[in-house]
């Protein structure tokens, strides 16, 4: 649900890229849309495959569904970092909403999520290549999700920013979110701790896979 709770995309959270006909490719990456790599925005929606899940030591959060939206930075010679201010892009979309739908804890406590800010994908993947089969590594960065029960913040109310590991695959257009708690998503605030299960530093996990739709056209990285 975040890389970090929530996404969302997540995601996210959302995006497919398409470039030149070369082997593998180190940075800089060259982003395509439609087969075009002109330097331009291209508009994305996102909605996940099954339940998105979220989880911190003492506590599992789940969501039925998820949905989000952002550009696609289509262009070339890109780190596939985010480098603020942008544009220019470096890094191969952003992640500007994302809508959350039939949360709760555990103990069926129901949450709602709300995505704060703009989520960046990032792309470290020296593998990749033209071809419109690669599963590109990368991350899920600038995650700021604010957590909170649906009965105004008395139980649950909290943060989780930082990171999650994630991986488009070009040929399904699908963005897999995994993060499976490395300490790069973290709950960075707590206001109300969920009953004592949820607490300020927890590592968190966040799961999910969205399929990805652009408009403009498949979505390559190279």
């Amino acid at each position: 649900m975040f890389k970090k709770t929530m996404l969302v995309g997540a995601a996210a959270s959302a995006m497919v890229l398409c470039a030149p006909a070369m082997a593998q490719a180190a940075p800089p990456y060259t982003v395509s849309v439609g087969g075009s790599s002109a330097t331009a925005d291209h508009s994305f929606t996102a909605s996940s495959v099954g339940a998105i899940t979220f989880t911190v030591p003492l506590d599992t959060m789940t969501c039925t569904s998820a949905d989000a939206s952002g550009k696609v930075h289509s262009g070339t010679g890109m780190s596939g970092a985010y480098t603020p201010p942008s544009p220019p892009w470096n890094n191969p979309a952003t992640i500007s909403g994302s809508t959350w739908t039939g949360c709760s804890e555990q103990f069926g406590t129901p949450l709602q999520v709300t995505q704060n800010g703009d989520w960046q994908l990032e792309v470290d993947d020296p593998s990749v290549t033209s071809a419109q089969t690669d599963v590109v590594q990368g991350d899920i960065t600038h995650i700021d999700a604010h957590v909170q029960d649906m009965i105004g913040g008395a139980v649950c109310d909290f943060e989780v920013t930082g990171s999650a590991n994630a991986s488009f695959d070009e040929a399904k257009q699908q963005l897999d979110v995994n993060e499976t708690g490395d300490g790069s998503l973290i709950v960075s605030a707590v206001t109300q701790n969920c009953l004592g299960f949820v607490s300020v530093g927890d590592v968190a996990t966040f799961k999910g896979t969205y399929n990805i739709s652009v408009p403009d056209g498949a979505v390559n990285i190279s």
